[in-house]
């Protein structure tokens, strides 16, 4: 069973992916030495693990040449009766799909899906259907606007003092820097595990470790990369998450989204195209919790109307990593935005 100094340091690593242990030993008042073991403890159990991915599709070989967004779209997918683990086990080795969730409701599965455009996501939702055995029908939402994303998500493990001095910790002095090809180069180095050492990384490029120790501090410092630092939910203490959509007006749009992330539960918010206009994710420490927040969102904005309601009691990958039927870590796929393609 996690107890609160878990807590803090998935907290503190969400704040400053790469704070050294001795600089947390300093706000923590725990000896460095008992944190890394512990955070080693966390990896070793399959409980805790980390990404690192960039947002957008921005790399410019050709001066001039225009950047293309990285798009994202959430498919219901209904399988044929006795067929849904057969469809799991095939998507979750799919590059282009980052998270398969089991859920309630009239869709067996959900997954959420990155491409270059629209037109590539179409033909990657065509091809699934055709091509995987067990899949009835889907159903495409597009994503417009995340307004909160899985990497802003922050477990309250610190007090705010604690979380302003681990903040601190972050490069101030790195530049903000475009995308280029050795940075994507780096991030691929840190894909699956935001901490490993500058020697280690030094070794795969074969650069120098100042080198090395300048990109990743420019990688902190630059809005187009993630840090994700993801933990088994259900072993540590919450029962489940659910998706909640809603049709919102689109005036309101931005204060009902501001008004969801007030809640400590939300884990993504985003608008999107159908009928609901905008989805949250929450996790929940019971299901209880979501009679509260419901409730709480419907007394501030009387107009909203919740579309539908999704019970999501497993996932099966999430960021690119694949989970256990307890929700442990169990191996990583790099994302990716075709078959050949790294996140």
């Amino acid at each position: 069973m996690s107890d609160s100094l878990d807590f803090q340091l998935i907290n503190a690593i969400q704040l400053s992916p790469r704070i050294s242990w001795a600089q947390l030993s300093g706000i923590l008042h725990v000896d460095a030495s008992t944190l890394s073991r512990r955070w080693q403890r966390l990896i070793d159990e399959k409980l805790v693990w980390t990404t690192c991915y960039y947002s957008e599709v921005r790399v410019t070989p050709a001066p001039g040449e225009l950047v293309a967004p990285r798009r994202t779209a959430i498919v219901e997918v209904m399988c044929e009766p006795g067929m849904r683990e057969t469809v799991v086990r095939a998507v979750t080795q799919r590059h282009q799909i980052a998270g398969v969730h089991y859920t309630s409701g009239s869709r067996d599965i959900y997954l959420t899906l990155m491409a270059l455009d629209l037109m590539a996501i179409d033909r990657l939702v065509d091809e699934l259907g055709s091509s995987i055995p067990g899949i009835s029908g889907t159903r495409t939402h597009h994503v417009r606007t995340f307004y909160q994303e899985g990497s802003d998500y922050r477990v309250p493990g610190l007090t705010a003092a604690q979380a302003r001095a681990v903040s601190e910790t972050m490069p101030t002095n790195a530049r903000q820097a475009n995308p280029s090809a050795a940075y994507l180069e780096l991030i691929d180095c840190l894909t699956d595990d935001v901490r490993r050492p500058v020697s280690a990384v030094q070794q795969r490029l074969g650069k120098s470790l100042a080198s090395v120790s300048r990109g990743i501090d420019t990688l902190l410092a630059s809005d187009w990369v993630r840090w994700r630092i993801d933990f088994a939910y259900n072993q540590m203490g919450w029962e489940t998450s659910a998706m909640i959509w809603l049709s919102v007006a689109q005036f309101e749009m931005e204060k009902v989204a501001a008004a969801l992330r007030m809640f400590p539960q939300m884990r993504m918010c985003a608008s999107i195209t159908g009928e609901a206009n905008l989805v949250a994710s929450l996790w929940l420490r019971s299901l209880d919790e979501l009679d509260d927040i419901e409730g709480k969102l419907t007394r501030v904005f009387a107009d909203i109307r919740i579309v539908d309601r999704w019970v999501v009691p497993r996932v099966a990958k999430r960021a690119g990593h694949i989970f256990d039927d307890n929700g442990r870590w169990s191996s990583f796929v790099p994302m990716g935005l075709d078959a050949r393609a790294n996140d």
